[in-house]
């Protein structure tokens, strides 16, 4: 069978061959609990963990005894929200996010509001980007955490991060920072920018589904969260359960992988996403791109396509692989939350779709991509 074309590499990327064979050894032979104390059964993955945290922790330049292992981004958002929920004192009950957050922080802020937080959803503008303005007198004397992601998984927008740290952390307030799509992507470095506790998941850099982490800023001298799992004590009680050593390990080398490579790949991915969208914007017309066209992350276009739908268009595309938008709303048939915050009127939400390029597709793959598109697109407006 022959392959399609796969531009879907936010909601999932392929496993690095390197990153397959290192795991391999703790599926076989080093199948060992890390809890075991036999130096040869549980000293082997005991040292594993140990490496693999230590290359993890490089990426985004913290101390390894600042991570938690989880099973992705989805649980790591809702440890960091909900375990530092658990903690806040009454008074101190009132949590800041943004409409275009993934449902793994809005659903956990809903749950919040459920149990008498309050919660404020700042709005974007119309390329997706929060105002510092708005966010500043959002503030008030019970706001305890921000909750704001480093990059959109739909449209690639890139938030202020840096004065978002710097306005939460002189108002002594805890800043939590969802950077799932962004992590492997671009440059992250914790000790330049002070979030508080940040997510990322290896599945979204060429590492295992399964496996991800959550930092948390100086874990081991002022712990923000209370676990939301209990029994067994692993990660120091925060995160109980075996650990799942073979994606650990796997995580760590993606993550070692994407350190050396991340210039290059961020390089590689913007220049085919650039030359995507202007190749279509010469071949067709009425077509336009969502998001900021100047501050966004280097591998996803967002793009609508006037005059059709998406679902039909993707029907037509048996060759290419993407999406309508989150991977985690396959069952979803209503318009992305995030076009609509934009102002974007249903229809364009309608007719638009999301490329996700990776370090392994090629100019020759966007050509062909291209006169795919262009010929469903015509097709599609023919008939309707």
């Amino acid at each position: 069978m022959v392959q399609p074309i796969y531009l879907d590499h936010c909601s999932t990327t392929p496993i690095d061959p390197s990153v397959l064979e290192s795991m391999l050894p703790f599926l076989r032979e080093s199948f060992g609990n890390p809890g075991t104390p036999h130096q040869v059964v549980g000293g082997v993955v005991q040292r594993a963990v140990r490496e693999a945290r230590e290359k993890s922790a490089e990426l985004i330049n913290c101390r390894p005894n600042e991570l938690i292992w989880t099973s992705g981004a989805t649980e790591s958002n809702n440890l960091a929200i909900l375990g530092f929920a658990a903690k806040v004192t009454p008074e101190k009950r009132h949590i800041i996010t943004q409409v275009t957050e993934h449902s793994a922080v809005l659903e956990p802020c809903r749950q919040l509001e459920a149990n008498g937080w309050r919660v404020t959803y700042l709005s974007v503008d119309k390329v997706g980007r929060i105002s510092i303005d708005e966010l500043r007198s959002s503030i008030t004397d019970d706001t305890s955490m921000v909750s704001i992601m480093w990059g959109n998984n739909e449209i690639g927008t890139l938030q202020p991060i840096k004065e978002i740290a710097e306005l939460c952390a002189s108002r002594d307030i805890i800043f939590h920072c969802d950077a799932a799509q962004a992590a492997g992507k671009v440059p992250i470095d914790v000790d330049h920018i002070a979030v508080s506790m940040l997510t990322f998941s290896a599945h979204k850099f060429y590492g295992p589904k399964g496996v991800g982490a959550l930092y948390v800023r100086d874990l081991n001298k002022r712990p923000l969260i209370a676990p939301r799992v209990f029994g067994g004590g692993q990660e120091n009680g925060f995160r109980p359960g075996t650990l799942n050593v073979a994606g650990i390990a796997g995580m760590g080398v993606a993550c070692a992988h994407a350190s050396k490579n991340i210039s290059h790949w961020e390089e590689h991915t913007s220049r085919l996403r650039d030359r995507l969208e202007s190749k279509l914007e010469a071949e067709l017309e009425n077509i336009a791109i969502n998001g900021d066209r100047n501050n966004r992350l280097p591998h996803i276009a967002n793009i609508a396509f006037y005059g059709s739908d998406n679902e039909g268009l993707l029907t037509m595309l048996p060759e290419v692989v993407a999406s309508t938008g989150s991977a985690c709303h396959v069952a979803d048939f209503e318009p992305s939350h995030v076009l609509t915050a934009l102002g974007k009127g249903r229809e364009v939400g309608e007719c638009s779709i999301r490329f996700g390029f990776g370090k392994d597709n090629t100019a020759e793959q966007v050509s062909a991509v291209v006169e795919l598109i262009r010929a469903a697109v015509s097709s599609v407006r023919s008939v309707t």
